[in-house]
């Protein structure tokens, strides 16, 4: 069973197959063949076959020279990446952020649109790829690769398929990457939410590592990525966070009840749901949980506990930088209470270093799925089976 889901980082034996040199040719824009022989140690003719196989595949292509040499100009070969693009569906609870982007995830057009997730999972996947489509319509030379689908709910690691989740009824094992397969004939993954967004954030700090992110909106929820890997857990619900417990004074006849149906979750206190909910509000698409919880002592109660759920977190994996995101987790009063917690909770070694930062991302989930079907569709295993056949 797969814990850690890679994005495609070249390694020790780059060079050993065709998918195995296209990843090395990723990973920077300068090579050049000599260099190429060099980092492979390949011999001259079985580099060049395998160069052959990838340009007559369209997966790489020369582009230009690499400048003075004092011989003869040496081409660049690059990955060929021109045009091609993924769809983006990230599904909050009751919003869609429907994206087409590069494939480094970086927007290139989105629409944003009310929904309600724990509606049928067929109705909600038809309105969403109904925009999916209109966006890739307008679009114009572009070859799309791959769908990735982000959710507030556990993904197995095996099956691809959603486990149980309370936000989601009806959900567990619908055959979201077949529906979507059937419109688009292109790989299709999914992924958790705040998981997904960790990956972005990942992106954006290359150097930091452990990084642990919080999606903190309506819901909580968090991501771990160790040297570029996510990891989904046994059975897919790493980063669920939002339902440890908290201990009361009073025990659990002072715990407000959770969506989980127990108890005294760390959702139950702290999750925009739930102080909506204590407000007298319904949560919905329309909330503007900044507007309406910013500078409220419930929500610095509330990131103060999930600073020390975060405290605990630090103790297990001693993260360089957490990155505190969603439309709740961003606010400045937020990442204030969380990080006074968490140097207050954990062991000063532990947090001497530690960086706690406000998410400046765009649309960090959309760069994590991207990450993940271009890491997918571009696996080594997949570029060999593309080129034999």
């Amino acid at each position: 069973m797969t814990a850690l889901r890679t994005t495609g980082r070249p390694s020790a034996t780059a060079g050993g197959s065709p998918g195995r040199l296209l990843q090395l040719i990723r990973s920077r824009d300068d090579w050049t063949r000599q260099q190429l022989l060099t980092e492979t140690g390949l011999s001259r003719m079985t580099l060049f076959e395998r160069l052959d196989a990838l340009f007559r595949a369209g997966l790489v292509y020369e582009a230009g020279s690499a400048g003075p040499t004092g011989g003869r100009p040496a081409a660049l070969i690059r990955f060929a990446d021109q045009g091609r693009v993924v769809l983006v569906l990230d599904l909050d609870h009751h919003t869609g952020r429907i994206a087409v982007t590069d494939l480094t995830g970086r927007s290139l057009r989105e629409h944003e649109l009310p929904l309600d997730i724990a509606g049928p999972p067929d109705a909600v996947l038809a309105t969403v790829c109904d925009v999916g489509a209109e966006l890739l319509a307008t679009g114009v030379g572009e070859t799309l690769v791959g769908v990735g689908v982000a959710v507030p709910g556990p993904v197995s690691p095996v099956t691809g398929l959603l486990r149980p989740a309370t936000v989601m009824p009806g959900w567990d094992g619908f055959p979201v990457a077949a529906v979507l397969g059937a419109r688009w004939p292109v790989p299709v993954l999914l992924e958790n939410d705040a998981r997904a967004h960790a990956l972005g954030e990942a992106a954006e700090r290359p150097g930091a590592t452990p990084l642990l992110a919080v999606k903190y909106a309506h819901g909580i929820g968090a991501g771990l990525v160790l040297d570029g890997a996510l990891l989904s857990g046994f059975d897919g619900a790493a980063g669920d966070i939002g339902h440890i417990r908290m201990g009361t004074a009073g025990g659990d006849a002072d715990a407000p009840v959770c969506r989980c149906g127990r108890t005294g979750c760390l959702a139950a206190y702290a999750s925009g749901y739930a102080l909506l909910r204590r407000r007298g509000v319904t949560p919905s698409s329309s909330d503007d949980l900044a507007a309406r919880l910013a500078g409220s002592a419930d929500l610095r109660d509330g990131a103060r506990l999930l600073g020390r759920t975060l405290a605990g977190l630090v103790a297990l994996v001693n993260p360089q930088t957490i990155v505190l995101g969603g439309a709740l987790g961003r606010l400045p009063s937020v990442v204030d209470e969380v990080t006074a917690a968490v140097r207050a909770d954990a062991l000063d070694r532990l947090t001497g270093d530690l960086e706690i930062v406000p998410s400046t991302a765009h649309h960090p989930a959309a760069v994590g799925m991207a990450t993940l079907v271009t890491g997918h569709v571009y696996a080594p295993a997949a570029v060999d089976a593309l080129v034999a056949g």
